[in-house]
């Protein structure tokens, strides 16, 4: 797509170039005649000229030249293009002229000059066919060796036309460039005093049609400027944009639909309204500088507002520089001395990166709950977070990243990325927390500030300080953690992974000495050395359905365990396997602990994790010493531990696939933060 300022440019330097050409031929050649009939026959002449040096059809209706007025009037300007289309036509120009600068001095000072009816069709079908306007480019392109003559061995320049333009009011500009619109209401300049001058634009107005290349998606887009408002002397240029609102369409339903708990913000369906204001220092064709004073940008479609962005930046050979930023939410504020961003440059071969200093600052989430996180809605909570951040247009890396709550109850230290940007199957978030420190009652807290279902709250409160250190991956409709949770009562190694697809939340803990019974309220039980998998139903059709015919308060699925070592009030047991099924209203659970002489069972249910006391236990024993075993009964114990081996070896191979996932993750981390330090380095360089 072409830009609107590109298109609206080129528009108006063929116009001005041919009207002002036009002026020059037809006042060269009438001179002092100040007659019309004259001027008519002049005029028809100049046409005839321009319209054999563009090799097309020129036509030019009238044009009136006051001499004691210094007046020139240009009505019905029309050029076709080398295909016989319509190409540029202007309703009326009216200029006042010097003329004795332009007779005698090479010099066009136009003080007042007004264009109304600026219509134009401008086509470039692809990158390595011509415009339909480039031949008049080409026609007034100077030829090598044009203007120069040689004498006495040395080439003699020929002196510069000038152009000088004190005030310009353009109104009524049409524009179409291939199959995208762009349109002007008002243009307005003026030069005064001192080098001051000052313009406005009003109702810059574009439609175009944005075809992704994924699933061909048409999306139409509009995008409006109300007003564009300059001040400028020779130090400073004041520019304001007020109301520039952008919507966007792909005629598909809303990405919320039927999923009420997702956000609200959509790209195929954007409202966003921005205004902003920015004093330019200095700026020449290779660089610029200056300070963006305020920046708002409001997306009415999701809820997404950034309330304010201001800082000062540079641009200097295609990179971006800025420093003392400040991003602001109504409840957000972000703060980074230094930035750069390398623009991209196909023609060089140069990709987009960028970096930032230290980002530092306050939040709530609540900010981005509407448009990106409904469950977020009531997390009220203020975080404090540093992070330094870089990355590509495909890539983000994120390094010392801190965040704390202001009485430091909770403290996180991490570092990761997000890869896979640009596809969602491939998106790939991955964080490695160095170390997390917190309390139950900030943990509490932060829960409760969820709309959900809270279990286990009280075993929660007897944990004390709670210490992690692991790493989390979130890949395509499945995040999975890992690490150690350390706590007063002991440590737990654990895994787990919460299935989207499926909608299972699935994983295993191990733990050694782990305090059981001081957790969960229960003083028979003591110490605890065992391994566990887990998977529970996290489906609401599936748990209501569950919940409608059983009742309860309970999580619905199951666990089995195999405790290497536990204490049961004065007794030590070892190599017990348990097995722990619940449908959300009764937990029961199945112990059997194997000897050589018999096996010792028990059975036990509870319904509620708050009464651990209440559990009911029946301890049963069976011998099996002079039992004697059929054939049948040898297969079945022979098919038993064949499948607790299958077992053991399924679950270490998961195992080795999650750590061998979890090096490629980190690698590929690793590797993406070593290609934004590069950048990072390149950049400063």
């Amino acid at each position: 797509m072409v830009s609107v300022k590109k298109a609206l440019l080129t528009t108006l330097k063929i116009a001005g170039g041919l009207v002002i050409l036009f002026i020059v031929l037809v006042i060269g050649a009438v001179g002092l005649i100040n007659n019309s009939s004259i001027q008519d026959k002049i005029l028809h002449y100049a046409t005839e000229m321009l319209a054999e040096k563009l090799e097309t059809k020129v036509e030019i209706d009238s044009i009136r030249i006051g001499f004691f007025r210094d007046d020139i009037r240009l009505f019905g300007l029309r050029v076709d293009d080398r295909e016989e289309r319509r190409m540029l036509e202007l309703k009326t120009l009216s200029a006042e002229v010097e003329m004795f600068p332009l007779l005698f001095q090479q010099e066009l000072i136009l003080n007042e000059v007004t264009v109304r009816g600026l219509y134009a069709q401008l086509f470039k079908p692809s990158p390595e066919e011509p415009a339909n306007f480039q031949f008049v480019i080409d026609a007034f392109k100077k030829k090598e060796g044009s203007g120069e003559k040689k004498e006495t061995g040395e080439k003699k320049k020929k002196s510069k036309f000038k152009v000088d333009l004190k005030t310009v009011t353009i109104e009524d500009v049409k524009v179409t460039f291939n199959e995208n619109q762009y349109s002007l209401g008002v243009l307005k300049y003026h030069q005064g005093w001192r080098g001051k001058q000052s313009g406005e634009i009003r109702r810059l107005e574009t439609s175009w049609v944005r075809i992704k290349k994924k699933d061909s998606t048409h999306v139409d887009n509009h995008l409006v400027v109300d007003a564009i408002t300059y001040e400028g002397t020779k130090d400073i240029h004041a520019i304001t944009v007020d109301s520039i609102r952008l919507t966007t369409d792909n005629h598909l339903p809303h990405k919320r639909t039927g999923k009420p708990k997702r956000g609200w913000f959509d790209d195929g369906h954007l409202n966003v309204v921005a205004c902003l204001k920015l004093n330019v220092h200095h700026a020449d064709k290779d660089s610029i500088c200056g300070t963006l004073v305020s920046c708002d940008v409001n997306d009415l479609a999701s809820g997404f507002h950034i309330t304010d962005v201001h800082g000062q930046f540079k641009h200097i050979d295609g990179k971006l520089h800025v420093s003392k930023m400040t991003v602001g939410m109504k409840n957000t504020t972000l703060n980074f001395d230094k930035g750069v961003v390398q623009l991209p440059s196909k023609k060089k071969g140069i990709p987009f990166t960028f970096s930032t200093s230290d980002i530092t600052g306050t939040t709530l989430l609540t900010d981005i709950s509407k448009p990106f996180a409904p469950v977020l809605v009531g997390f009220k909570q203020p975080l404090w977070l540093s992070t330094k951040f870089s990355g590509t247009d495909s890539n983000l890396v994120f390094r010392d990243v801190i965040v704390k709550t202001p009485d430091n109850s909770l403290r996180i230290k991490a570092s990761g990325g997000i890869e896979g940007l640009k596809d969602k199957y491939k998106l790939n978030v991955h964080f490695n927390v160095e170390h997390m420190v917190t309390t139950p009652a900030t943990v509490e807290r932060i829960i409760n500030q969820f709309p959900v279902k809270k279990f286990m709250m009280k075993q929660l409160n007897r944990l004390g300080i709670i210490r992690y250190t692991g790493s989390f991956n979130v890949v395509w409709k499945k995040e999975q953690f890992r690490g150690i949770i350390a706590t007063r009562q002991g440590r737990l190694n654990f895994s787990f992974t919460l299935d989207e697809n499926n909608k299972y939340l699935l994983g295993n803990i191990q733990t050694t000495d782990f305090e059981l019974g001081q957790a969960m309220d229960y003083p028979d039980l003591g110490a605890i050395t065992c391994r566990a998998g887990f998977r529970f139903d996290i489906s609401k059709p599936r748990t209501a359905q569950m919940r409608r015919l059983k009742g309860g308060k309970l999580p619905i699925g199951q666990i089995d365990a195999l405790v290497m070592k536990a204490k049961f009030k004065f007794a030590t047991f070892s190599d017990i396997a348990a097995h722990i099924v619940s449908d959300g209203a009764v937990a029961e659970g199945k112990i059997n602990m194997k000897g050589k002489l018999a096996d010792i069972l028990c059975s036990f249910s509870f319904t509620s994790t708050d009464e651990m006391q209440k559990t009911k236990i029946k301890p049963g024993i069976r011998f099996h010493l002079f039992e004697k075993k059929t054939d049948d009964d040898k297969a079945a114990l022979k098919a038993q531990k064949k499948a607790e081996k299958e077992e053991r070896k399924a679950q270490k191979k998961a195992e080795k696939e999650e750590r061998k996932a979890q090096k490629k993750a980190e690698k590929e981390a690793r590797k993406a933060e070593k290609a934004a330090k590069e950048a990072e380095k390149n950049n400063k360089q």
